[in-house]
């Protein structure tokens, strides 16, 4: 394995549990499917670059990027496929962070296989499915995304908006024009650009 400098984007479905206990199951479950939908669809039309890998946690949906890989600003990418659920009427956090992760460095054997099948294991009746090796912008993404919500004590969380975490903004060689208040996630630094 090696370790190299990634992108992690997360975009989540910030109201998810009040729209499930809103409807009836039949409803919720064809709402998912809208999300789904409109998410591979934005995978499929806005490109953000090469060996970008996504995970489905259900909740959200996590998308990396190798630094260097991405063929559009990772900032623009994520804002514009917020953009796309909100007009289709989600409620969504979107969390864009960098740092390193760890990769197999050499490539696997077939390269079309079901790379997700290859990494479930049985121990004894427990299904174990590693879906990312050590990653540290997966890490402060969910970090991040667990903030933007009110907390068991009742604290006011982040609420729905597009998140950088402030190492993105030296990544990409940016300044802010006006620094919005910074806001703490774990041990990064998150500013709300929208």
């Amino acid at each position: 394995m090696i370790d190299e400098n990634a992108y992690g984007l997360l975009i989540a479905w910030f109201d998810l549990e009040d729209v499930e206990y809103s409807l009836e199951r039949e409803q919720f479950v064809e709402r998912y499917s809208e999300l789904a939908a409109a998410f591979t669809g934005c995978l499929d039309a806005l490109p953000l670059g090469s060996g970008v890998s996504v995970l489905d946690l259900g909740h959200a949906f996590y998308v990396e990027v190798a630094d260097g890989d991405e063929i559009t600003d990772p900032m623009r990418w994520l804002r514009e496929v917020r953009t796309q659920l909100t007009d289709a009427g989600f409620a969504t956090v979107g969390v864009i962070c960098h740092g390193g992760r760890w990769i197999d460095d050499a490539p696997a054997a077939d390269a079309s296989s079901d790379q997700l099948a290859q990494c479930v294991e049985r121990v004894g009746d427990v299904r174990v499915v590693r879906a990312s090796r050590p990653s540290e912008p997966l890490r402060k993404a969910l970090a991040a995304e667990a903030a933007a919500h009110a907390s068991a004590d009742d604290a006011p969380g982040w609420g729905p908006g597009l998140y950088v975490e402030a190492e993105v903004i030296e990544a990409l060689g940016r300044k802010l024009k006006n620094v919005p208040t910074p806001l703490l996630a774990a041990d990064s630094e998150f500013y709300r650009v929208a």
